[in-house]
């Protein structure tokens, strides 16, 4: 069993009793006799663990690149089985629905990586913008000294209005070069980083799913990730079992609650092939 999530558990999982109503197919709630039972106060239906997102906010540090990269990662059971995560200098963008649990995933020290692969990028926008202001100054040389005005004080205002603007323009023009040439020469790089679920729930656990999902609003498989991101920029992945936790989110008006519905080890797919088709002969 991985020891990060059973620290996950053990630190940031507390026992509940989940109210709610009774289980009732739709055909039920629509019969008199179902609205008989809906109409009664809820008592404590299931004994859950409730789980804490925030314990998806661990990181540990990747020993070749020094990365910081989150420790977990979370699949939407009737989501993808990939899990990718695009950084850039300013942003990051997940294949994920905005708010749910992988967005508790810390990414954010990865950008220490995003700043060495573009460090190259970096150093050539300092040259860039060094250029473009000694180019807007002797842009702004050339008119003062081609100046045919007379520095009246009348039109001393106009006449450093006018040079601001020289200088602004010559800047801006030239760092505008230095931009297009240097997107085409040494474009921004990004880091793409992708988890990704390779495995069959087994029976069991998929009975507890199917029970839940008419219970929860989505589930989760919560895995450990650590030394398993996969990345141009970062060493293979480490190969290990896996043990997930089934994590159900109940979405209320103003706020969510997540409960802990199972941990499981993987089935292997010859076994769930066994298990599924195989058949007894009786000699």
């Amino acid at each position: 069993m991985s020891q990060n999530l059973s620290l996950l558990r053990q630190d940031h999982c507390r026992p509940v009793v989940l109210n709610g109503p009774p289980d009732l197919f739709p055909l039920e709630r629509e019969s008199q006799q179902g609205k008989v039972v809906l109409a009664k106060p809820p008592k404590g239906v299931l004994r859950l663990q409730e789980f804490n997102p925030i314990g998806l906010r661990q990181t540990y540090r990747d020993e070749q690149t020094g990365t910081e990269l989150p420790v977990f990662a979370a699949f939407n059971l009737e989501g993808s089985s990939q899990l990718t995560c695009e950084i850039t200098m300013s942003s990051f963008s997940l294949n994920a629905e905005p708010g749910s649990l992988p967005f508790y995933l810390p990414f954010e020290g990865a950008r220490e990586l995003v700043k060495k692969i573009n460090q190259k990028r970096m150093e050539r926008e300092r040259v860039a913008l060094r250029v473009s202001a000694v180019v807007g100054f002797i842009g702004l040389v050339v008119f003062l000294l081609s100046n045919v005005l007379e520095p009246t004080a009348a039109a001393l205002p106009f006449l450093s209005c006018l040079s601001l603007g020289v200088w602004l323009v010559g800047t801006l023009f030239t760092y505008l070069a230095w931009e297009f040439l240097l997107n085409r020469i040494c474009p921004w790089k990004k880091l793409i980083l992708t988890a990704v679920f390779d495995g069959i729930i087994p029976q069991k656990t998929r009975d507890i799913a199917v029970a839940a999902k008419n219970r929860f609003d989505h589930l989760y498989l919560v895995v450990d990730q650590e030394k398993r991101w996969q990345s141009q920029s970062l060493p293979d992945p480490a190969q290990q079992a896996l043990d997930p936790l089934l994590i159900g989110e109940m979405a209320g008006d103003a706020s969510r609650r997540l409960f802990l519905l199972d941990q499981f080890d993987l089935t292997m797919a010859e076994q769930y092939l066994a298990d599924e088709f195989a058949t007894s002969l009786k000699v």
